[in-house]
Formats: structure tokens, C-alpha cells, sequence
């Protein structure tokens, strides 16, 4: 069986810093993993005025992408992605064929998102963000979608490494092992 981490959170939280960590920690453990942001995956302009456009083009493209990688022996995918309803889990899930899915929230101090957002995005991008912050975490809170969250105030690599943990990989003299495989 092969194994999936789903980052979520909302814009600003660290996702992507998270998961690029946590496929790092896993990749010097020896075991073949690939990392992939759905930002990248949905670079496409202007859609064509259908609800839920970006979010279709994500899973079709993180299926392919994940076929690949799973080609050329990948057995662990992170992926970092916004999700705003269950329904969009779901669908996460099914692009990720063969794989145990675990969904991580990644959650932070608003103030440390707000910073985190004012050193990367600029004009209407962080104007968006910053209006919908409050919203974006309370939706996330509500739906619920996740199996465990974890607070991102500290170095990726300490995140990462709780991550790890929590998701059941231990480690075990120069590997990393899912727990029960």
C-alpha cells in the first residue's frame, strides 16, 4: 500500500514549506517520495467561468502526476492543497489511487499567517488573503475534514518531523517505516 499526506490550511500556513520538509525528511530516510503543490498544478488562466474549475483541474492533474511518480517507484506522495468542503477531500482521495490518506491541517497564530502573507504576496493576491482569513479558518474548523492538525509556528523541519510522527512513520535505524508495514 502506498502512503499519502494532504496538507491543508489556509493561505499563508505553510503547506508547501511543510511539505517540501517532510519530503526531505523522508527522502534521507531512503524511501522514495514525491512532493507535489496543487498551485502548480492548476497555472491556467482565465478559467472558463465554471464553479469549482481549479479545484477539478488539480485532481485530474495531481492524478497523472501521481501515476508517474508511482511509475518510477515512488510509494509516498505530500501533497500541499486548499480545501474548503469535505466533497473536495473526497475527490483529493480518489487522485491518489492505492494510497492510505492521512489529512493533515496545518494551523498557526492568525497574526503569524498575516506576517507570512505580507512577505510573499503583494496587491489584489494579499488583499484577497487578508480579507479572507477569518473566513478561510473558520470554514476549515468547521468542516473538519482532517485527521489531525498541527501547529506550524516553529522551524518546517520540527513540523515536519511532528508530522511525521503523528502520521504513524517511525523511525528505525536509517528508515523511516509507516507504522505496520
Amino acid at each position: 500500500m502506498h502512503r499519502a499526506l494532504l496538507l491543508i490550511g489556509v493561505a499563508g500556513v505553510g503547506k508547501s514549506t511543510v511539505a517540501d520538509a517532510i519530503g526531505g525528511i523522508l527522502t534521507a530516510g531512503g524511501l522514495v517520495t514525491a512532493v507535489v503543490d496543487t498551485d502548480a498544478l492548476a497555472q491556467f488562466g482565465p478559467s472558463p467561468g465554471r464553479s469549482g474549475f481549479y479545484d477539478e483541474l488539480k485532481c485530474a492533474n495531481l492524478a497523472a502526476v501521481w501515476a508517474n511518480f508511482r511509475t518510477v517507484g515512488a510509494r509516498f506522495i505530500v501533497v500541499s492543497a486548499g480545501l474548503d468542503n469535505a466533497a473536495l477531500r473526497d475527490r483529493y482521495a480518489a487522485s491518489l489511487p492505492g494510497c492510505l490518506l492521512q489529512v493533515v491541517r496545518l494551523v498557526a497564530p492568525t497574526e503569524t499567517i498575516r506576517l507570512r502573507l505580507q512577505g510573499r504576496d503583494t496587491g489584489a493576491t494579499l488583499n484577497r488573503h487578508l480579507t479572507t482569513l477569518t473566513e478561510q479558518e473558520a470554514t476549515l474548523e468547521t468542516i473538519a475534514t482532517e485527521d489531525f492538525t498541527a501547529i506550524n509556528d516553529r522551524p518546517a523541519p520540527v513540523v515536519a518531523s511532528e508530522i511525521i510522527t503523528r502520521a504513524g512513520l517511525l523511525q528505525t535505524d536509517a528508515h523511516l517505516l509507516w507504522d505496520g508495514t
